[in-house]
């Protein structure tokens, strides 16, 4: 089923699609006026709709029906974790927790970072694409970057935080958390967190945690957490 993005539908109104949404919709599946489609806003809510009239860069909509509603009203999953050198690997993670289930992205950069910048409006088509495919009807947000310091300080929003470390003493995910609460986790770099970063982070009511005894990619672990998480929300 295809599925457009329109952040204006509103139930009984009309709307235009972007000039991208239009694009896919006149000049790639050559749909005509008065023909139906599903459009969804980002925030939740699908719909039904019907095409209006079609422009040379921006197709109008009139939204006739309701179909779905998902308004995030379960636990939210926030990661926060530390941009890889090749950015490549941060967008596969994004495009992967997406389609799996997550609410929030932070990029943190830590002590050992070897990259301090992202391509924001890469990821964010990333973001949108996963759940085109994956049919989820909330868009991730992507936060700025913000060092670890900062981001530290700052996180007393979730019910319960971790931070992965590479310590086999630590408890695992899945034993720490159960499901049922908002979860924040923290994904360091390739070089690991820095001891001294544990420690604010245990100062500021982090719990640390394990996530297996492999030594995982940083996406791969960012993956593996966002895996538990929903696995313990689904019971």
């Amino acid at each position: 089923m295809n599925i457009f993005y329109c952040p204006g539908a509103v139930l009984n109104e009309y709307a235009v699609l972007d000039e991208t949404e239009s694009h896919h919709l006149a000049n790639v599946l050559r749909k005509k006026v008065n023909e139906e489609l599903f459009v969804f806003d980002g925030k939740g809510k699908l719909f039904d709709a019907r095409v209006e009239s079609i422009g040379k860069k921006e197709v109008t909509i009139h939204v006739v029906r309701l179909v779905e509603v998902n308004e995030n009203a379960g636990p939210q999953l926030h990661i926060a974790i530390a941009p890889p050198k090749n950015i490549e690997r941060l967008e596969w993670f994004a495009e992967k927790v997406t389609e799996i289930g997550i609410s929030e992205i932070t990029p943190i950069i830590c002590k050992h970072s070897e990259r301090k910048d992202i391509r924001p409006e890469r990821i964010e088509k990333i973001l949108l694409g996963a759940c085109k495919q994956s049919m989820r009807l909330n868009i991730p947000k992507l936060n700025p970057v913000i060092s670890f310091n900062e981001f530290i300080k700052s996180a007393n929003t979730a019910n319960r935080k971790y931070i992965a470390y590479c310590d086999e003493k630590s408890l695992h995910l899945k034993d720490a958390y159960h499901g049922g609460f908002d979860c924040l986790i923290l994904i360091g770099p390739e070089g690991d967190f820095a001891k001294e970063e544990i420690t604010l982070a245990e100062q500021n009511e982090f719990e640390l945690v394990s996530l297996g005894k492999s030594r995982l990619r940083l996406e791969t672990a960012g993956i593996y957490a966002s895996i538990v998480f929903n696995l313990a929300n689904e019971k």
